[in-house]
């Protein structure tokens, strides 16, 4: 074999073993709700621990592999060590839910068989055009530790504190609710909770990231 094309053919072997190293940083059950929730928001070992039902030591573990990868970073502040995702990693997240989908539909979290229909339906060039003139409310139910935003075009109320709460929100505005994304069921709760309460409610099913993009494009 020529020597430059046996090289090639090397490198290319090497390429084949690091990309099944990043799937394998990523192809754990644990790992995947890891991802979920630090799409959201920087967390710490502790809070991750808490979220996904898992020791700190496990978390700690998990981490560790995908930080080897350059799936997450980490930076202290004080005593605490903030983990982030990789923004690719972010990407990749939204794009592989839309393949994985679209490959097996019972992977859509359905909510029309429990709630019925709860899902806001009009574009997202109309919806910014909604939330930039005010007529809808944006509304984000995720607990307090999940987020870093403080958006003129956001309200936030964490699910857990809605009942106390609905006095802060208008009746003659549609409230927006969105929570983790699409895999998310906090969103939905709180969408039926706020129609039992009489109030326009629907669910976006999407990610913080894609939120980003509508209340700062």
């Amino acid at each position: 074999m020529d020597h430059k094309l046996k090289v090639l053919k090397e490198r290319q072997e090497d390429i084949f073993v690091s990309l099944a190293s990043l799937l394998g940083a990523m192809a754990s059950p644990v790992r995947i709700r890891l991802i979920h929730f630090l799409s959201q928001a920087p967390l710490t070992v502790e809070v991750m621990a808490s979220k996904v039902d898992e020791s700190v030591a496990n978390t700690s573990m998990h981490l560790r592999k995908m930080l080897n990868e350059g799936l997450v970073s980490v930076e202290t502040f004080g005593q605490k060590r903030l983990y982030s995702l990789a923004p690719q990693v972010l990407e990749f997240w939204e794009h592989y839910q839309d393949f994985a989908q679209k490959l097996d539909p019972t992977l859509v979290l359905e909510t029309q068989d429990i709630y019925g229909d709860l899902n806001w339906t009009p574009s997202w060039s109309e919806t910014k055009k909604q939330v930039k003139a005010g007529k809808v409310v944006l509304l984000d139910v995720r607990p307090q530790d999940e987020v870093t935003h403080e958006e003129l075009f956001i309200s936030h109320i964490p699910q857990a504190e809605l009942k106390a709460r609905l006095k802060e929100l208008p009746k003659k505005k549609p409230i927006l609710v969105f929570c983790r994304g699409r895999l998310c069921a906090l969103s939905a709760f709180s969408v039926n909770y706020l129609r039992e309460n009489g109030f326009e409610a629907y669910r976006l099913d999407v990610s913080w990231s894609v939120i980003k993009g509508v209340v700062r494009g």
